[in-house]
């Protein structure tokens, strides 16, 4: 009889979700739900006040960062060399024409590590003696398609639904979608043109699109702004420059929100790049500007943890707060000490390499190496290629069961939860004026994702709960 009371319950979460629009294209193009979980991930109250405090003053680091051209181009220029794709981002600058208006919306993803690895790995100390140790381990600022404010309110809407129906727990209460639109609608007010709208840059084969989809339709709701959806490639056949506004069908543009040119996958034809050129070579705000998604790179992310380097941007006691939450980074040639004394981090990481992440200056996942394939990599690289990676220490985040439903299947497995918080900043002329954080994501997946199972894989959807 439990089995079956519990089966019933997926059945109507699943339902629900689909009428709550959580849905997403499979290859084949049939529409299925996203994926999502039915165990909210526990967190303590100290841990999530730390993590939403530490948003705005990461949105803050970042508009500082992507003002400093110089410091930028001192460590993009040499991974150029062997990088098309940053090569590529970085010639944009010649024909950019710069913004005083900068808007962010950012997603800092971390994870939770395991309790007995709370007072290792990073050196939290400081000269002030405070040796405070924190559960938080940052994986990644995302500056440039940070998704799923749309899903993850929905599957907000969906947990609370259940819980009033007493078939789940409580969750913390989450709605990242409408501050997202109003600081678009802001935005677009700032830029001064009545009957202006936002571009969305798309992917052409975009399976996420009802994410997209219920950020436009909110901010017609709610404002009467249009949104045009179009791939680099339309936006060139499409577009062109009037007095330096960019046109879209007899439309001024005066946001433009990428969820896409984040890939080299996104640049294939040389019309898709100059899509990308003739937006910057217009007077549009850029969500987010070049010198922002240059930012957001893994190299600027690595030499940020550095503290001589970090303290530049941000203040003594705001450096302490965020080195304590960074895990080990390393550039492939850089010597460090290991057990087996002073050796190259790339030869290191050869013989440990379950320890370690190999990362690419790439976003949209599926581009890291992991375990036994890094020393595969790493030995099919040419010298000149391995300043295009960084070595990231690979976080042991705290394990706990799930219910994870996948294509209409549920299936408990002992799990791990990344959580993101999203951040709005909106500064000018580097001055910021703006600056909150709005909401949460979780996405939970197996601990293993070589494991068999249906969710085996796949990160799915899910809430907070307080611990």
């Amino acid at each position: 009889m439990q089995t079956q009371v519990q089966n019933e319950s997926i059945e109507i979460a699943i339902e629900r979700a689909k009428l709550y629009g959580m849905l997403k294209y499979l290859p084949d193009g049939r529409l299925t739900h996203a994926p999502f979980s039915l165990s909210p991930y526990s967190i303590s109250a100290a841990d999530m006040q730390e993590m939403t405090e530490l948003t705005s003053y990461f949105s803050e680091l970042m508009i500082h960062v992507s003002q400093d051209w110089a410091f930028l181009d001192q460590y993009l220029s040499p991974i150029s060399e062997s990088d098309p794709f940053l090569k590529m981002l970085l010639d944009q600058r010649e024909r950019e024409v710069t913004q005083s208006k900068q808007l962010l919306v950012q997603r800092n993803d971390f994870f939770l590590i395991r309790d007995e690895l709370s007072n290792c790995g990073q050196d939290s100390s400081s000269s002030d003696g405070d040796t405070s140790a924190s559960a938080l381990r940052q994986v990644e600022l995302n500056t440039v398609s940070a998704s799923f404010p749309f899903l993850i309110t929905q599957l907000s809407r969906l947990h609370q639904n259940l819980f009033e129906q007493n078939m789940m727990e409580q969750i913390v209460p989450n709605n990242p979608l409408g501050p997202v639109v109003d600081a678009f609608a802001k935005a677009i007010q700032h830029y001064g043109s009545t009957d202006s709208i936002m571009l969305l840059v798309s992917q052409p084969a975009e399976s996420n699109r009802f994410d997209q989809l219920g950020l436009e339709q909110l901010l017609w709701d709610k404002y009467k702004i249009q949104t045009m959806r179009k791939t680099l490639t339309e936006i060139y056949e499409n577009g062109s420059l009037r007095e330096g506004h960019l046109i879209l069908a007899g439309k001024l543009v005066a946001l433009t929100y990428y969820r896409a040119g984040y890939t080299p996958d996104d640049f294939r034809t040389s019309e898709a790049l100059k899509g990308r050129q003739l937006i910057e070579a217009s007077s549009t705000i850029q969500v987010p500007d070049l010198p922002m998604q240059l930012a957001g790179m893994k190299k600027i992310q690595q030499v940020l943890t550095r503290p001589e380097i970090l303290s530049a941007f941000v203040s003594k006691e705001i450096s302490q707060r965020f080195l304590k939450t960074f895990a080990a980074m390393h550039s492939l040639d850089e010597i460090i000490e290991t057990p087996d004394g002073e050796l190259r981090a790339s030869a290191w990481a050869a013989k440990n390499p379950d320890k370690y992440v190999l990362k690419p200056q790439r976003e949209g996942g599926g581009n890291n190496y992991f375990g036994r394939d890094i020393p595969i990599k790493l030995s099919d690289m040419q010298p000149e290629e391995q300043v295009a990676y960084v070595l990231m220490e690979k976080i042991e985040a705290e394990t706990h069961p799930a219910i994870l439903v996948v294509n209409g299947n549920a299936e408990t497995l002992t799990s791990v939860s990344e959580i993101g918080r999203y951040g709005i900043c909106f500064a000018d002329n580097g001055v910021v004026e703006s600056n909150e954080d709005v909401g949460y994501l979780v996405r939970t997946k197996a601990e293993n994702v070589n494991e068999g199972g249906v969710c085996a894989g796949f990160a799915c959807l899910n809430s907070l709960t307080k611990a």
